[in-house]
């Protein structure tokens, strides 16, 4: 069995909000308060998959300190990997953050995978932005189990745990050094113009509606856009539909609906199940523990209601 505790920091200590500890890897949801802005280094002891729960931050970039890896600080996505005794130097927005973390250790990582490294220091930098639906959805079902233990909590968790691990092993096989993502993917100019149109656009931009405004065939610029990213049109698009969604429950006082409305979900109890989903919580849980001050109301809708819609 894994046992942690938080390394040393300029900073006040983490606090374990929830936590399940299984054979091979542990459970836990962390929560801190940065100074605003912040910078520091972390070096975990065992290998971590961590995602932010909270809304995403202005800025926040970091680098591994191991020869071999990128020097440049890079952006650090929701989900992250910090592998057993690397450093990672972070800069970032500060405030108020919150992560459910799984830690497993790198002999349990051998004994599963086959594997007696996590990653290569020239593929590292892949890992600041994990772009894994699959990871991402495990890592939500993990904190739903810490925040509200069911029946076996122990033996679930062992069995994501492990399939967390099965599946980094994967997405880490699949990263390829930088020199190569570019190559046949889109151009800068392309690239830039659809994110300033989806991070602007209200509702869901779709394939078509993209390929419109590039010039591109749907089938081209599906595979250069994953050529260049790393990771789906639609699961970005569903990224920065996200964030929107974090950012205003968290600054905002629109209701949900009306989120769930402007966001191009077709009623709230979607929207809450997408967000539920994609995050571990509800819309209205976010809400209140990254603004313990907002007003109460309900999120769940007339029965009934279609429920097709997720992050």
């Amino acid at each position: 069995m894994i046992e942690t505790k938080p390394a040393d920091t300029p900073m006040s200590s983490p606090q374990v909000d929830a936590a399940i500890a299984a054979p091979n890897c542990a459970i836990q949801i962390v929560s801190m308060v940065h100074p605003s802005p912040v910078e520091f280094s972390h070096v975990e002891a065992h290998h971590t998959i961590a995602m932010q729960r909270q809304r995403k931050q202005a800025f926040s970039s970091g680098r591994y300190l191991v020869e071999g890896a990128e020097k440049r600080f890079e952006d650090i996505g929701r989900v992250l990997v910090v592998p057993a005794n690397v450093p990672l130097q972070v800069r970032a927005e500060g405030g108020p953050t919150q992560a459910v973390r799984c830690i497993f250790s790198q002999d349990a990582y051998a004994r599963i995978t086959g594997l007696d490294e996590l990653v290569h220091p020239n593929e590292m930098v892949g890992c600041l932005d994990v772009k894994s639906p699959r990871i991402t959805d495990t890592l939500a079902r993990l904190a739903n189990e810490a925040e509200a233990p069911g029946f076996a909590s122990r033996v679930l968790a062992e069995a994501l745990g492990t399939s967390l691990m099965v599946e980094i092993a994967r997405y880490v096989n699949d990263l390829q050094p930088r020199s190569t993502i570019q190559r046949g993917g889109l151009a800068r100019r392309t690239h830039r113009q659809i994110i300033e149109y989806v991070e602007t656009q209200n509702g869901t931009p779709s394939l078509s509606d993209l390929a419109k405004l590039t010039g591109l065939s749907r089938r081209h610029l599906s595979r250069a856009f994953k050529q260049t990213t790393g990771q789906t049109i639609y699961d970005y698009v569903e990224q920065v539909r996200f964030n929107r969604a974090a950012n205003m429950l968290a600054d905002t006082d629109f209701l949900i609906k009306d989120i769930a409305f402007k966001l191009g979900f077709t009623c709230s109890s979607s929207f809450s199940v997408a967000f539920r989903r994609a995050c571990g919580e509800t819309p209205k849980s976010f809400r209140k523990r990254m603004r313990p001050g907002a007003i109460e109301e309900a999120e769940t809708p007339r029965s009934g209601a279609p429920i097709h819609a997720a992050f």
